[in-house]
């Protein structure tokens, strides 16, 4: 895996009442006197999920214990008034004892008649014949004229909150059967993301099941949304200084070395001899050397396909960039090949095997309850070679994903007592038992740690993740100015580092208010590398905190396309539903969102 990507410190919405709130509420809103604000977007709340029911509702509501009229028959007529509207309400309260019997079909006939008779101007009230009509077409699992019921409620009566909430259920309910990732379970989706988002608005945010409900909806439909893109995406390369940092990330990468030892080698030969490096597995090695990343994949395919001397390297080179032009299943091809040739060097097959580890993480629906075929790649290349300090660095970096830290310091420690010069794996090491001091009763070691970060700093003064990472502790410590001063150094070490300048301004940003200094560093970065994710994501978020969605969600658009996975790409798909939403949900309504920054 590439070097794991920090994110922005966030922080937590909360109601009046100290309600906690999903961060994909920005604005300050006013609806019905309650206040909410917000702080820096960041949507990942991972609710807890509902226990599954073992009964159907149909089977749940066959177990009921039986009441009169069970059999299906009517119970004995009443007389009903005569005035049409009486009538109507009184067929309505008819249906809503059948319902609370569990007799949902004659339920469904009293409403049928109640909206039947009733005055159309009674919109009201035909309002609330439909949606308790759509309950008891809920409970028969008849999705769709649930949500036509509910649509028809929410014409008359456009703030039914009732009504807003069971279509959006519904919804979500139809895109489950439709089981499959296409713009009509899109649809779907954003319609349920925009109900539930007017619910939360006018209902002032009091009922948390609400709250989590458009949690919900939102990572739905950005994992849909971004199955669709992944599927239909054209091929693009990473920038060049990610490309960079990627190799970076392993120490004992084989093509690494075989670059390293050719350099060497190179210094004797003449320009002439350079030039005519013969095969295309050398002149990929010569691509990679010259950053002409654009001719990799060409020349190792030429390697492969005339047999040459490199086949092996040659597909485990071509991978690595399949990965860096985000063709995952490419890559797998390659990596396959490379892992099931016994023949191949062991070096090589590990490699491919920690890489295809961190596809197979990077594909996980969820990484925190899918990452088995990921350990698997790693345990398979221990077994090839135990020595190999790669396969715990990136192994780490999979038990800090998923918040398995004290086996993720495991790694660390066994990466670097394998390869003490590895200063990644050094300083992921320290951040790891910083991450434990901070969350436990340690404390007392945080002090020591600091220390350890500023020798490291001087062990390795040309290894930019090692600034980055003590800064980043620097900042969790409230430690602003001295965090400044460290990200500052990382710039003079590694200047075309855009991650940098971004970090600075969220720095500016927490320690000051510094809004426009904050966006200042943020565009510079954007200046510095036009494919920087991180950037756009972050000054997205900005933007929907100074009240301008227009301008984030295009912000939002420009880092959807450069996603490296399809985690990363659901993530921005939900930042920028969320975005539109609200500015939907704000016209239909007539709400106003004004700025929480005072702009």
């Amino acid at each position: 895996m590439a070097p794991v990507q920090s994110l922005p410190v966030v922080r937590e919405a909360t109601s009046e009442a100290g309600q906690r709130l999903p961060t994909w509420f920005w604005p300050v809103l006013t609806v019905s006197g309650v206040a909410v604000t917000a702080g820096l977007l960041y949507w990942w709340l991972n609710p807890s999920p509902s226990p599954s029911p073992s009964q159907t509702k149909s089977q749940r509501s066959a177990a009921r214990p039986e009441k009169p009229g069970a059999d299906g028959a009517e119970d004995p007529e009443e007389e009903l008034p005569q005035d049409p509207f009486e009538r109507a309400v009184s067929l309505k309260n008819k249906g809503n004892k059948y319902f609370k019997g569990g007799r949902y079909e004659l339920a469904i006939k009293c409403y049928n008649e109640a909206i039947d008779v009733c005055p159309t101007h009674k919109e009201h009230d035909l309002s609330t014949f439909y949606q308790n009509r759509a309950a008891a077409y809920d409970q028969l699992e008849n999705w769709d004229a649930v949500f036509n019921d509910c649509t028809r409620a929410l014409e008359l009566n456009k703030r039914y909150l009732k009504a807003m909430d069971r279509r959006a259920k519904v919804l979500r309910k139809q895109v489950r059967k439709l089981q499959s990732a296409d713009g009509e379970s899109v649809n779907k989706l954003r319609m349920a993301l925009e109900d539930m988002t007017a619910v939360c608005i006018l209902d002032g945010f009091q009922k948390q099941e609400y709250l989590m409900l458009v949690d919900t909806i939102l990572k739905e439909l950005g994992r849909v949304e971004a199955k669709i893109a992944i599927r239909d995406r054209q091929p693009g390369f990473t920038s060049h200084h990610f490309i960079q940092q990627y190799f970076q990330s392993f120490a004992e990468d084989p093509i690494v070395k075989l670059l390293a030892k050719n350099t060497e080698s190179d210094s004797d030969d003449s320009p002439e001899d350079r030039d005519n490096a013969t095969g295309g597995f050398m002149r990929a090695l010569k691509d990679l050397k010259d950053e002409m990343y654009e001719q990799v994949i060409d020349h190792c395919t030429e390697e492969i396909d005339q047999s040459g001397a490199h086949v092996n390297e040659a597909k485990l080179l071509r991978g690595t960039f399949f990965i860096l032009s985000k063709q995952p299943n490419e890559a797998f091809q390659d990596f396959n090949q490379v892992i099931e040739d016994s023949e191949a060097d062991v070096s090589l097959r590990v490699n491919a095997l920690i890489k295809r580890a961190s596809l197979y993480i990077q594909q996980c629906k969820d990484p925190m309850k899918d990452p088995e075929l990921s350990f698997a790649d790693f345990k398979q290349g221990q077994d090839l070679d135990e020595t190999n300090a790669d396969i715990y660095h990136h192994r780490g970096q999979v038990h800090l994903l998923i918040d398995q830290t004290p086996k993720a310091l495991e790694d660390f420690n066994k990466a670097v007592e394998l390869n003490p010069g590895f200063p990644i794996a050094y300083v992921q090491k320290l951040y790891t038992e910083y991450r434990i001091a901070s969350t436990s009763d340690n404390k007392s070691e945080i002090p020591k740690l600091i220390q350890q970060f500023q020798d490291a700093m001087e062990k390795f003064p040309k290894c930019v993740e090692t600034y980055a990472l003590f800064a980043q502790v620097l900042s969790d410590q409230s430690q602003f100015d001295r965090a400044e001063d460290v990200y500052q150094q990382a710039q003079k070490v590694d200047p075309k580092n855009a991650n940098i300048l971004v970090h600075r301004g969220l720095i500016a940003l927490q320690a000051k208010g510094d809004i426009e200094g904050a966006v200042s560093l943020i565009k510079k970065a954007l200046e510095v590398d036009d494919k920087c994710e991180f950037g756009y994501e972050t000054l997205g978020t900005i933007e929907v905190q100074r009240g301008k969605l227009k301008e984030a969600i295009e912000l939002f658009d420009k880092a959807i396309p450069i996603a490296n996975t399809e985690l990363e790409m659901a993530h921005l798909f939900g930042l920028k539903h969320a975005a539109n939403a609200q500015t939907t949900v704000s016209k239909r309504f007539g709400i106003s969102l004004p700025s929480p920054m005072g702009e």
